[in-house]
């Protein structure tokens, strides 16, 4: 058997080489995708429409209030490297950069000796509270669009955090993305624009909606589909029938929750606070769909 300190390193070049793979796909990542038996590279076009029109690979998309790139969480997560005395990149939150990052802290711990507890202490608290925080609700989507490939590879990182968070051990309270996080706003005191703002919020409503997600509604529903991005899509769908749209959301989000579910098991607390803020947003659709009080989209 290895030594523990070659077998980190050697776990540790498996997040490197995962994170590398979600870059733009380029001949020199071929010899990466092989090691993990990923394959064939897949086209540029599955890329694109994946992880740059689909699901960004941006931690702040997933536990920012604003649900947009930067903002709140990305200041926290490049607090975080300040706080290590390192100089943060211009994009922290990217997935790319943060389990590289994690893979370099392992390597720290393993190759610093004596400042060994603090580096396994930062190992752990960056596990849980940047990359469990949004990753296995990401991961689930992910798996449920993607193609082969990235399927393949998101099978790869699940079980590669599993593994790490036996290893670290569990934490004890919900990160603190998850535990600042507002609630769904409710259109009826808000209104709707606020109400839009916390739905496409994952950290907010507990859901992950992606473009797809409004074509399969009004494809489903027989309703007018615009091109855009999806507030806008999804105003003019409430625009044509909102008790069924809402109704739709209000199914969605409850199978969402149910999918969720399975996870329980690995991720705990946090799972079960994305399943939670799930329920409550199919709830609060469902009351709106029955009662149509959605107010002038």
């Amino acid at each position: 058997m290895r030594p523990f300190g070659e077998r980190r390193l050697i776990a540790m070049e498996i997040f490197r080489s995962l994170g590398a793979l979600i870059e733009p796909p380029r001949p020199n990542l071929a010899p990466l995708a092989d090691l993990l038996e990923l394959g064939q590279l897949p086209p540029e076009t599955e890329h694109t429409d994946l992880l740059l029109f689909q699901l960004y690979p941006y931690a702040s998309v997933y536990l920012g209030p604003e649900g947009m790139l930067g903002g709140e969480a990305r200041d926290r997560i490049a607090g975080f490297w300040r706080a290590l005395g390192e100089t943060p990149p211009p994009e922290p939150d990217h997935l790319t950069v943060m389990l590289a990052f994690y893979a370099e802290l392992c390597e720290h711990e393993t190759r610093d000796t004596v400042h060994a507890d603090r580096w396994r202490q930062a190992r752990k608290v960056y596990l849980w509270e940047h990359l469990l925080s949004w990753l296995p609700a990401y991961l689930t989507k992910l798996e449920t669009i993607a193609p082969a490939f990235y399927r393949d590879w998101s099978q790869l990182l699940r079980e590669a955090l599993a593994n790490e968070a036996v290893t670290v051990g569990p934490q004890n309270r919900l990160p603190l993305h998850l535990r600042t996080a507002p609630a769904i706003a409710d259109p009826r005191d808000e209104g709707l624009d606020a109400f839009m703002d916390a739905l496409f919020s994952p950290v907010r409503s507990g859901v992950l909606w992606v473009r797809n997600d409004l074509s399969h509604a009004a494809r489903e529903l027989e309703l007018g589909s615009r091109v855009g991005e999806r507030r806008f899509v999804l105003k003019a769908l409430l625009g044509q029938d909102s008790a069924a749209i809402l109704g739709w959301l209000a199914d969605a989000s409850m199978a969402w929750a149910e999918r969720l579910q399975g996870d329980k098991q690995s991720w705990g607390a946090i799972v079960a606070h994305w399943v939670a803020r799930a329920e409550v947003t199919a709830g609060l659709l469902r009351e709106l769909s029955r009662t149509d009080s959605i107010g002038d989209p």
